[in-house]
């Protein structure tokens, strides 16, 4: 044989088995032969929409008869259910009213002080004083000492509308206060002439810790 036949060959054996693995991969007919003579068992999976498949993963499927038990209605329970459905005299006697209930007047409404939890406001940092606080100074000028008691007695008014104005911010306290705290730093200015001319000094250290006091509100 020359080598140009063993070349033709050679070619015609390597075509015929790659026709053979061809078929062995794409043709389910001679996949199945093939696992026949190599000895090999594949099992077969049902397919979609597909009946015709014999044998499945987990055995062949069979009919299923369930048993029918018939069990009585709970008449207890319907006539729960009636009741809350339907609307019904209660047979028995009329309700009577409870002796001593509902008699007298009714307590009063709770207030602030008897609630069990009490929110205290939160204050400003640089909360004036009370003028309890501030040190006070009787002058010797009865026209100064007259216009100290009335300086005295505003700031105490201010410092209540003020301590109110912190809980309740409101537009008609702040116009109120802003007003008041204008009038009462002009009276602190004429008290601290009149201090001077009277030439007090413990009349001018009151009124100006009052006038610092009052700086700090901020309506």
């Amino acid at each position: 044989m020359t080598a140009q036949n063993k070349k033709i060959t050679w070619w015609t054996v390597g075509a015929v088995a790659a026709v053979l693995v061809l078929l062995y991969i794409f043709c389910p007919p001679v996949h199945k032969f093939g696992n026949k003579l190599l000895g090999r068992s594949e099992k077969e999976y049902p397919k979609p929409d597909s009946l015709k498949v014999d044998e499945f993963e987990y055995g062949v499927p069979q009919d299923l008869q369930g048993e029918i038990i018939d069990v009585p209605r709970d008449t207890l329970l319907d006539s729960l259910m009636l009741g809350d459905s339907i609307l019904r005299p209660i047979d028995g006697p009329p309700p009577t009213p409870v002796p001593g209930f509902g008699d007298g007047d009714l307590p009063p409404m709770p207030s602030e002080d008897d609630l069990p939890i009490k929110i205290t406001p939160v204050k400003p940092e640089n909360m004036p004083i009370g003028l309890d606080e501030i040190e006070h100074y009787a002058s010797s000028n009865a026209a100064v000492n007259t216009k100290l008691a009335s300086c005295r007695d505003n700031y105490k008014k201010l410092h209540d509308l003020y301590s109110e104005f912190v809980i309740h911010p409101t537009s008609e306290y702040k116009e109120i206060g802003t007003q008041r705290k204008k009038d009462l730093l002009n009276d602190l200015s004429q008290l601290m002439k009149a201090a001077q001319s009277a030439n007090d000094d413990n009349c001018l250290e009151e009124t100006a810790a009052l006038r610092r006091e009052v700086n700090k509100m901020k309506f």
